[in-house]
Protein backbone atom coordinates (compact mmCIF):
# COMPACT_ATOMS: atom_id res chain seq x y z
CA UNK A 1 0.00 0.00 0.00
CA UNK A 2 1.32 3.31 -0.82
CA UNK A 3 2.47 6.04 1.69
CA UNK A 4 -0.30 8.28 2.60
CA UNK A 5 0.20 11.89 1.05
CA UNK A 6 -1.48 15.19 2.42
CA UNK A 7 -1.89 17.86 -0.18
CA UNK A 8 -2.21 21.07 2.13
CA UNK A 9 -4.05 23.63 0.06
CA UNK A 10 -4.59 27.32 1.59
CA UNK A 11 -7.24 29.07 -0.36
CA UNK A 12 -8.30 32.72 -1.07
CA UNK A 13 -10.51 34.04 -3.90
CA UNK A 14 -9.00 31.27 -6.22
CA UNK A 15 -12.15 30.56 -7.56
CA UNK A 16 -10.63 31.13 -11.06
CA UNK A 17 -7.89 28.22 -10.83
CA UNK A 18 -9.27 26.40 -7.90
CA UNK A 19 -10.64 23.05 -10.06
CA UNK A 20 -7.27 22.86 -12.18
CA UNK A 21 -5.46 22.46 -9.07
CA UNK A 22 -7.96 20.07 -6.88
CA UNK A 23 -7.89 18.00 -10.44
CA UNK A 24 -4.26 18.07 -10.48
CA UNK A 25 -4.14 15.97 -6.82
CA UNK A 26 -7.08 14.00 -7.31
CA UNK A 27 -5.91 12.65 -11.09
CA UNK A 28 -2.08 12.14 -9.18
CA UNK A 29 -0.55 8.33 -10.20
CA UNK A 30 0.10 8.34 -6.42
CA UNK A 31 -3.56 7.05 -5.35
CA UNK A 32 -3.08 7.24 -1.86
CA UNK A 33 -3.84 10.69 -0.90
CA UNK A 34 -5.72 13.39 1.28
CA UNK A 35 -6.30 16.87 0.44
CA UNK A 36 -6.56 19.31 3.55
CA UNK A 37 -7.87 22.70 1.98
CA UNK A 38 -8.42 25.69 3.88
CA UNK A 39 -10.66 28.40 2.64
CA UNK A 40 -9.01 31.59 4.11
CA UNK A 41 -11.94 33.98 4.22
CA UNK A 42 -12.49 33.86 0.44
CA UNK A 43 -14.85 36.51 -0.77
CA UNK A 44 -15.30 34.52 -4.57
CA UNK A 45 -16.64 31.55 -5.69
CA UNK A 46 -13.86 29.32 -3.26
CA UNK A 47 -15.68 27.95 -0.73
CA UNK A 48 -18.67 26.75 -2.60
CA UNK A 49 -16.22 24.77 -5.24
CA UNK A 50 -14.85 23.47 -1.87
CA UNK A 51 -17.78 22.10 -0.76
CA UNK A 52 -18.79 20.43 -4.42
CA UNK A 53 -15.36 18.67 -4.42
CA UNK A 54 -15.46 17.49 -0.79
CA UNK A 55 -19.17 16.42 -1.31
CA UNK A 56 -18.12 14.22 -4.13
CA UNK A 57 -14.39 12.96 -3.04
CA UNK A 58 -13.62 11.71 0.30
CA UNK A 59 -10.73 12.16 0.62
CA UNK A 60 -10.63 15.89 1.08
CA UNK A 61 -11.04 17.76 4.05
CA UNK A 62 -12.47 21.36 3.82
CA UNK A 63 -12.00 23.78 6.22
CA UNK A 64 -13.95 27.18 6.55
CA UNK A 65 -11.99 30.33 8.12
CA UNK A 66 -11.96 33.99 8.49
CA UNK A 67 -8.93 35.25 6.29
CA UNK A 68 -6.00 35.48 8.50
CA UNK A 69 -3.26 34.50 6.10
CA UNK A 70 -1.64 32.08 3.96
CA UNK A 71 0.56 31.00 6.88
CA UNK A 72 -2.03 30.49 9.53
CA UNK A 73 -4.05 28.57 6.74
CA UNK A 74 -1.14 26.59 5.87
CA UNK A 75 -0.55 25.73 9.67
CA UNK A 76 -4.37 24.85 10.04
CA UNK A 77 -3.63 22.67 7.00
CA UNK A 78 -0.54 20.91 9.25
CA UNK A 79 -2.80 20.54 12.29
CA UNK A 80 -5.50 18.66 10.34
CA UNK A 81 -3.72 16.27 8.33
CA UNK A 82 -3.01 12.77 9.33
CA UNK A 83 -0.52 11.53 6.14
CA UNK A 84 2.41 10.12 6.42
CA UNK A 85 3.57 12.30 3.98
CA UNK A 86 2.87 15.99 3.38
CA UNK A 87 2.75 18.48 0.67
CA UNK A 88 2.20 22.30 0.09
CA UNK A 89 0.43 23.81 -3.06
CA UNK A 90 -0.58 26.93 -3.61
CA UNK A 91 -4.71 26.95 -5.44
CA UNK A 92 -3.98 29.25 -8.68
CA UNK A 93 -0.86 26.30 -9.16
CA UNK A 94 -1.39 22.75 -9.73
CA UNK A 95 1.34 20.03 -9.76
CA UNK A 96 2.22 17.37 -12.78
CA UNK A 97 0.46 14.36 -12.37
CA UNK A 98 3.33 12.30 -11.61
CA UNK A 99 5.09 14.77 -9.26
CA UNK A 100 4.04 13.00 -5.73
CA UNK A 101 4.55 9.41 -7.27
CA UNK A 102 8.44 10.83 -7.99
CA UNK A 103 8.81 12.17 -4.56
CA UNK A 104 7.33 9.31 -2.41
CA UNK A 105 9.51 6.94 -4.62
CA UNK A 106 12.44 8.43 -3.86
CA UNK A 107 11.59 9.21 0.01
CA UNK A 108 11.18 5.28 0.07
CA UNK A 109 14.33 4.13 -1.61
CA UNK A 110 16.69 7.20 0.37
CA UNK A 111 15.06 6.75 3.39
CA UNK A 112 14.14 10.77 3.21
CA UNK A 113 12.91 13.59 5.86
CA UNK A 114 12.14 16.08 2.68
CA UNK A 115 12.69 15.46 -1.06
CA UNK A 116 12.12 18.31 -3.13
CA UNK A 117 11.65 19.19 -7.53
CA UNK A 118 11.34 22.19 -9.27
CA UNK A 119 8.70 25.00 -9.21
CA UNK A 120 8.38 26.33 -13.34
CA UNK A 121 7.09 29.74 -13.76
CA UNK A 122 4.12 30.17 -16.60
CA UNK A 123 0.97 27.82 -17.04
CA UNK A 124 2.23 24.59 -19.34
CA UNK A 125 0.35 21.87 -20.99
CA UNK A 126 2.22 19.32 -20.10
CA UNK A 127 1.49 18.10 -16.95
CA UNK A 128 3.97 14.56 -16.66
CA UNK A 129 7.39 15.19 -15.58
CA UNK A 130 10.49 13.10 -16.51
CA UNK A 131 13.11 11.67 -14.23
CA UNK A 132 15.78 13.18 -14.07
CA UNK A 133 19.15 13.24 -11.69
CA UNK A 134 18.99 13.37 -7.95
CA UNK A 135 21.33 14.36 -5.52
CA UNK A 136 21.18 13.44 -1.59
CA UNK A 137 21.98 16.44 0.89
CA UNK A 138 22.96 15.24 4.95
CA UNK A 139 24.07 16.27 7.62
CA UNK A 140 24.67 20.61 6.94
CA UNK A 141 24.46 20.31 3.40
CA UNK A 142 20.87 21.19 3.50
CA UNK A 143 21.47 24.27 5.69
CA UNK A 144 24.35 25.74 3.48
CA UNK A 145 22.23 24.94 0.15
CA UNK A 146 20.16 27.68 1.94
CA UNK A 147 22.37 29.84 2.91
CA UNK A 148 23.88 29.84 -0.60
CA UNK A 149 20.63 30.54 -1.97
CA UNK A 150 20.27 27.94 -3.62
CA UNK A 151 17.12 27.31 -5.51
CA UNK A 152 15.61 23.50 -4.11
CA UNK A 153 15.44 25.67 -0.58
CA UNK A 154 13.16 28.68 -1.85
CA UNK A 155 9.31 27.37 -1.12
CA UNK A 156 7.90 25.26 0.85
CA UNK A 157 6.25 23.81 -2.34
CA UNK A 158 7.45 21.18 -4.55
CA UNK A 159 8.22 18.86 -1.72
CA UNK A 160 7.19 16.54 -0.27
CA UNK A 161 8.33 16.56 3.99
CA UNK A 162 7.74 13.46 6.49
CA UNK A 163 4.92 14.51 8.69
CA UNK A 164 7.14 12.87 12.46
CA UNK A 165 9.64 15.22 10.91
CA UNK A 166 8.51 18.10 10.47
CA UNK A 167 6.03 18.14 13.10
CA UNK A 168 7.56 20.77 15.46
CA UNK A 169 7.90 23.28 12.84
CA UNK A 170 5.08 25.65 11.82
CA UNK A 171 4.72 28.82 9.14
CA UNK A 172 5.28 32.28 11.52
CA UNK A 173 1.69 33.59 11.27
CA UNK A 174 1.71 37.45 10.23
CA UNK A 175 4.09 37.50 8.62
CA UNK A 176 3.65 37.92 4.48
CA UNK A 177 7.38 37.68 2.79
CA UNK A 178 9.75 34.99 2.75
CA UNK A 179 7.69 32.90 4.85
CA UNK A 180 8.10 29.91 2.70
CA UNK A 181 11.81 30.31 2.53
CA UNK A 182 12.32 30.44 6.03
CA UNK A 183 9.59 27.21 7.06
CA UNK A 184 11.91 25.09 4.32
CA UNK A 185 15.07 26.66 6.63
CA UNK A 186 13.66 25.74 9.75
CA UNK A 187 13.38 22.11 8.80
CA UNK A 188 16.53 22.04 7.38
CA UNK A 189 18.08 23.07 10.61
CA UNK A 190 16.83 19.61 11.86
CA UNK A 191 19.49 18.07 9.78
CA UNK A 192 17.35 16.15 7.50
CA UNK A 193 18.02 13.48 4.47
CA UNK A 194 17.01 16.08 2.40
CA UNK A 195 16.88 14.52 -1.46
CA UNK A 196 16.61 16.84 -4.52
CA UNK A 197 15.60 16.04 -8.12
CA UNK A 198 16.07 18.30 -10.95
CA UNK A 199 12.81 17.72 -12.25
CA UNK A 200 10.07 20.04 -12.58
CA UNK A 201 7.11 18.90 -11.04
CA UNK A 202 5.06 22.20 -10.10
CA UNK A 203 2.82 24.21 -12.06
CA UNK A 204 3.02 27.72 -10.57
CA UNK A 205 1.05 30.77 -11.94
CA UNK A 206 3.27 33.71 -12.82
CA UNK A 207 2.20 36.43 -10.16
CA UNK A 208 2.38 40.21 -11.19
CA UNK A 209 2.10 40.81 -8.18
CA UNK A 210 5.94 39.69 -6.80
CA UNK A 211 7.10 41.65 -4.52
CA UNK A 212 9.92 42.60 -7.37
CA UNK A 213 6.88 44.08 -8.95
CA UNK A 214 3.97 45.00 -6.73
CA UNK A 215 3.64 48.50 -5.39
CA UNK A 216 5.81 49.09 -1.75
CA UNK A 217 4.13 47.85 1.37
CA UNK A 218 5.69 47.24 4.47
CA UNK A 219 5.41 44.02 4.81
CA UNK A 220 8.52 43.57 2.24
CA UNK A 221 10.17 44.45 5.75
CA UNK A 222 9.77 40.45 6.31
CA UNK A 223 12.04 39.85 3.77
CA UNK A 224 14.54 41.23 6.76
CA UNK A 225 13.02 40.25 9.47
CA UNK A 226 13.36 36.35 8.35
CA UNK A 227 17.34 37.01 7.39
CA UNK A 228 18.17 37.97 11.39
CA UNK A 229 15.80 34.89 12.32
CA UNK A 230 17.86 32.67 10.24
CA UNK A 231 21.26 34.41 11.31
CA UNK A 232 20.36 34.44 15.14
CA UNK A 233 19.48 30.86 14.60
CA UNK A 234 23.19 29.89 12.28
CA UNK A 235 25.20 32.37 14.96
CA UNK A 236 23.56 29.97 17.70
CA UNK A 237 23.97 26.14 16.60
CA UNK A 238 26.54 26.60 14.09
CA UNK A 239 28.80 29.14 13.87
CA UNK A 240 31.33 27.84 11.46
CA UNK A 241 28.75 28.21 8.95
CA UNK A 242 28.54 32.69 9.44
CA UNK A 243 30.33 33.47 6.55
CA UNK A 244 27.94 31.52 4.34
CA UNK A 245 25.00 33.54 6.56
CA UNK A 246 26.49 36.79 5.11
CA UNK A 247 26.10 35.82 1.79
CA UNK A 248 22.54 35.47 2.80
CA UNK A 249 22.08 38.90 4.11
CA UNK A 250 23.71 40.09 0.92
CA UNK A 251 21.15 38.62 -0.68
CA UNK A 252 18.37 39.68 1.76
CA UNK A 253 19.28 43.46 1.47
CA UNK A 254 19.45 42.85 -2.15
CA UNK A 255 15.92 42.26 -2.29
CA UNK A 256 14.64 44.95 0.15
CA UNK A 257 16.65 47.50 -2.25
CA UNK A 258 14.99 46.21 -5.00
CA UNK A 259 11.93 46.19 -3.01
CA UNK A 260 12.46 50.22 -2.38
CA UNK A 261 12.24 50.80 -5.77
CA UNK A 262 9.02 51.51 -5.62
CA UNK A 263 9.22 54.09 -3.14
CA UNK A 264 10.00 57.61 -2.79
CA UNK A 265 8.63 58.08 0.71
CA UNK A 266 11.67 60.02 2.43
CA UNK A 267 11.22 58.13 5.76
CA UNK A 268 12.53 54.75 4.13
CA UNK A 269 15.88 56.95 3.29
CA UNK A 270 17.52 55.14 6.59
CA UNK A 271 16.51 51.90 5.56
CA UNK A 272 17.96 52.08 1.61
CA UNK A 273 21.34 53.61 3.57
CA UNK A 274 21.77 50.94 5.99
CA UNK A 275 20.82 47.76 2.81
CA UNK A 276 23.60 49.36 0.82
CA UNK A 277 25.64 49.65 4.20
CA UNK A 278 25.38 46.28 4.61
CA UNK A 279 25.91 44.71 1.44
CA UNK A 280 28.94 46.45 1.16
CA UNK A 281 30.20 45.30 4.69
CA UNK A 282 29.53 41.36 3.31
CA UNK A 283 30.43 41.53 -0.26
CA UNK A 284 33.25 39.28 -0.35
CA UNK A 285 30.26 36.57 1.00
CA UNK A 286 28.64 37.53 -1.86
CA UNK A 287 27.47 34.10 -4.02
CA UNK A 288 26.50 35.13 -7.47
CA UNK A 289 23.99 32.33 -8.21
CA UNK A 290 21.97 33.82 -11.11
CA UNK A 291 22.30 36.64 -13.47
CA UNK A 292 20.12 39.15 -11.87
CA UNK A 293 21.79 38.46 -8.80
CA UNK A 294 25.39 40.06 -10.55
CA UNK A 295 23.57 43.28 -11.86
CA UNK A 296 22.05 44.34 -8.88
CA UNK A 297 25.29 43.44 -6.71
CA UNK A 298 27.25 45.67 -9.29
CA UNK A 299 24.90 48.23 -8.86
CA UNK A 300 24.69 48.48 -5.00
CA UNK A 301 28.54 48.24 -4.59
CA UNK A 302 29.59 50.71 -7.21
CA UNK A 303 27.37 53.49 -5.94
CA UNK A 304 24.69 53.33 -8.72
CA UNK A 305 21.51 52.47 -6.89
CA UNK A 306 20.64 56.14 -7.14
CA UNK A 307 21.09 55.98 -11.09
CA UNK A 308 19.98 53.03 -10.84
CA UNK A 309 16.57 53.85 -8.96
CA UNK A 310 15.71 56.66 -11.62
CA UNK A 311 16.13 54.36 -14.34
CA UNK A 312 13.80 52.28 -12.83
CA UNK A 313 10.80 54.22 -11.92
CA UNK A 314 10.87 56.06 -15.38
CA UNK A 315 9.86 52.85 -16.77
CA UNK A 316 7.39 51.52 -13.89
CA UNK A 317 6.21 55.07 -12.37
CA UNK A 318 2.71 53.18 -12.52
CA UNK A 319 4.24 51.11 -9.55
CA UNK A 320 5.39 53.99 -7.22
CA UNK A 321 3.97 55.12 -4.15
Amino acid sequence: MEGKVSVIIPVYNAGKYLRACLDSVINQTHKNIQIVAVNDGSTDNSGEILDEYAENYKNIKVFHTENRGVCAARNMGLDNADGEWIAFLDADDYLALNAIEILYSDGIKYNADILSGLLKEGVEESVFCETAETCVWTGLEGIEKALEDDRFTYSSCAKLYKREFIKDVRFVEGRKIHEDSYFVFCALLKKPMFVVKDAYIYNARTNENSASHAAFSEKFFDILYFAEEKWKAVEKDYPELLDKAKNMLVKANIAMLQCLLNTNDKKYDKDVKNCIQEVKQYKEYFIPNYPGDRKRFFIIVNNLYGIYKWLYQLKYSKRIK
